[in-house]
């Protein structure tokens, strides 16, 4: 059964997850968007879609089992695409 108690975000393992995690880093990447370092951005973006695309690739080959795991990391490759292609469209505007 799932739990969606804000406690346990803050104090569960939930802080320990690297895909979690990531979403937030990215999101605050966005969020400063341009006095971040483009390198960081690019890096992260790629690595993190790279990782959340896998990740969907298996759930989209085991649905029954792994249906919630699929559903966080589209959140994921949804954030790090977007940081990704921020990046580039932020280098045409220079």
């Amino acid at each position: 059964m799932l739990d969606f108690n804000p406690f346990h975000l803050v104090m569960g393992p939930a802080r320990l997850v690297f895909c979690l995690m990531s979403s937030l880093y990215l999101s605050i990447l966005i969020l400063m968007h341009p006095r971040v370092n483009i390198v960081t951005m690019r890096v992260a973006g790629l690595a993190e879609a790279l990782i959340g695309f896998w990740n969907v690739v298996n759930f989209l080959m085991c649905p029954a089992i792994r249906w919630w795991n699929g559903v966080l990391h589209i959140l994921l490759v949804v954030i790090s695409g977007y940081v990704f292609i921020l990046s580039y469209a932020r280098n045409l505007k220079d």
